[in-house]
């Protein structure tokens, strides 16, 4: 049997040795780590670039730097192998991305006319953020590029009327680990052009949720969405006379409502007036709004009421 073994092939997202301030410095991992840095986008959101050479110098320490403040990190300038979630983050990153998670569940308790519309599960591009219509590949951080829509995560989380404390928990309560989180929660407050553009920078960093933390995030989503349109139906059906009780009203008409205060609603009072009537109320109703049946071929509210 031959004394030699196989040369040791270097996995291209694993470091063997620490890099950066202090670190090991093995030239092989610092290169490793230099080209991650790169293929994440470090030169388009900085401006920099940063040679990949094998040699850990000030600009390889500062980019280091820039990542780890960016996860939000301790910015030690020092890369452990044990580093996972900048290595995971960086990976999710590179080029040439495609969803880990195949299949998983896109069933949900209540709401699935929303859920079904408010995404879909497969890629339509080669990068994730090359989206040009709906619909969107949900799992990423997208933007659906109206001016009063924000950050979005999974199907319909917008972050644009949020607080940053408010993001955070709701994502760290779906199950996102926590640094996604944390990058997520900078999106919160950011509408129009400023949302496009923390998509481009930080979407790629946060890379794909599962199927079920997509469905935790949507009935967090769905449920206070729901309690909205309940409140809103009881305050006005108190001006509607013999108007009955949210519960009573058919569930199919009540998954419609929510699903268009989801979206926008345009006259509560009307919407509800013709809901109470029933579903041929209510859909004679979404044919006359030029604005719901803008995005009735996404929605397509019509056919579940039929």
């Amino acid at each position: 049997m031959s004394k030699y073994h196989e040369p040791m092939l270097l996995h291209p997202s694993r470091l063997f040795s620490s890099v950066g301030t202090s670190g090991t410095n093995a030239s092989e991992d610092v290169k490793n780590i230099q080209k991650m840095m790169m293929d994440a986008g470090y030169q388009q959101a900085t401006g920099r670039h940063l040679s990949i050479n094998g040699q850990c110098g000030q600009q390889t320490i500062e980019a280091i730097h820039w990542y780890q403040r960016l996860l939000n990190m301790h910015p030690s300038g020092l890369v452990h192998p044990v580093d996972s979630a900048f290595m995971v983050a960086l990976e999710n990153a590179a080029p040439g991305w495609r969803p880990r998670h195949q299949h998983g569940p896109l069933r949900v308790m209540e709401g699935q006319i929303t859920f079904d519309a408010e995404g879909a599960d497969y890629v339509t591009a080669v990068a994730p953020f090359r989206q040009y219509r709906t619909p969107y590949f949900s799992r990423i951080l997208h933007w659906p590029t109206d001016v009063s829509s924000g950050v979005t995560l999974g199907r319909g989380y917008d972050m644009g009327n949020r607080s940053t404390g408010e993001v955070f928990a709701t994502l760290r309560g779906a199950g996102l680990e926590e640094y996604k989180a944390s990058l997520c929660s900078r999106a919160a407050g950011l509408k129009g052009r400023l949302a496009g553009e923390f998509v481009k920078v930080y979407g790629p960093l946060v890379g794909e949720i599962t199927h079920q933390q997509q469905i935790r995030l949507f009935e967090m989503a769905h449920r206070e969405k729901l309690e909205y349109t309940r409140g809103v139906y009881s305050r006005v059906s108190r001006r509607i006379p013999d108007a009955p009780t949210w519960q009573s009203i058919e569930q199919q008409i009540r998954d419609v409502l929510v699903d268009i205060f989801f979206q926008g609603v345009e006259n509560a009072e009307a919407l509800f007036r013709a809901a109470i009537k029933g579903k041929s109320a209510l859909i004679e109703l979404i044919r006359a709004s030029s604005i719901y049946m803008s995005y009735e071929s996404n929605r397509k509210r019509l056919r579940y009421l039929k």
